[in-house]
């Protein structure tokens, strides 16, 4: 029933012995906080909520996205989206001087490209000679992290979720965010009882929760499902 937080509170201290990441987007559709200094690779701007990792994600029309995602990833690990290269960090403000080079940005082209030359002779003398060129595309197999495919199986369109903390209930007054980029929303109810709410870049099954270090994460894919009173 619900995904990873994304919210920006400036420099908001939540003690859950996770790290506090960067969080922003050079794109001003985005549903992430606009900065045009995004992209800077020593970006040093917005930064949100504690959680399990730190991002940098860059996609292929260009734009960056830094944030920070309750997903179980460790240090170094790169996830090939169908338009994006992201990499994940476990430290304080890590996600910064970096372009995810680690994971071979630029991101490899869906498709490479070979060419072969095919020769054909004929019988008359001289022989002439004429050369043709074929190119042969080779698509990549798809790529997964963890036990679940980056394919959401959620309806296509932008999926709106709240956004707050310290919300145990939420009402018309609650802050909503929607992005396109989001595969569900989340409720975290941390160890001290606090609840953050948001949206999750990561795919999770409708309703799946888990517990970790004494830290409930829940997910659910349809808009403003993260309502569940605490």
């Amino acid at each position: 029933f619900i995904g990873v937080v994304a919210l920006v509170v400036g420099a908001a201290q939540v003690t859950t012995g996770t790290p506090t990441c960067y969080r922003c987007s050079d794109d001003p559709e985005d549903g992430l906080p606009y900065d045009p200094e995004c992209s800077e690779y020593s970006y040093n701007g917005i930064i949100g909520i504690q959680l399990d990792a730190c991002f940098i994600e860059i996609q292929d029309g260009g734009y960056l996205r830094r944030g920070n995602s309750a997903s179980w990833h460790d240090d170094g690990d790169c996830v090939y989206g169908s338009s994006y290269t992201r990499c994940y960090c476990k430290e304080d403000l890590c996600n910064t001087e970096s372009f995810c080079s680690l994971c071979g940005y630029p991101k490899p082209t869906p498709g490479t490209s070979t060419t072969t030359e095919v020769t054909t002779l004929t019988t008359t003398k001289p022989p002439p000679s004429t050369t043709t060129e074929v190119t042969t595309t080779t698509n990549p197999p798809p790529l997964t992290t963890d036990d679940t495919t980056l394919t959401s199986t959620t309806t296509p369109g932008i999926l709106s979720c709240y956004e707050c903390i310290g919300c145990p209930n939420v009402d018309s007054s609650t802050p909503v965010i929607s992005d396109a980029s989001y595969l569900s929303c989340t409720t975290v109810v941390l160890n001290d009882a606090n609840v953050i709410r948001g949206g999750s870049h990561e795919h999770h099954p409708d309703g799946e929760c888990t517990v970790d270090s004494e830290i409930v994460y829940c997910w659910c894919s349809s808009n403003l499902c993260n309502n569940i009173k605490i």
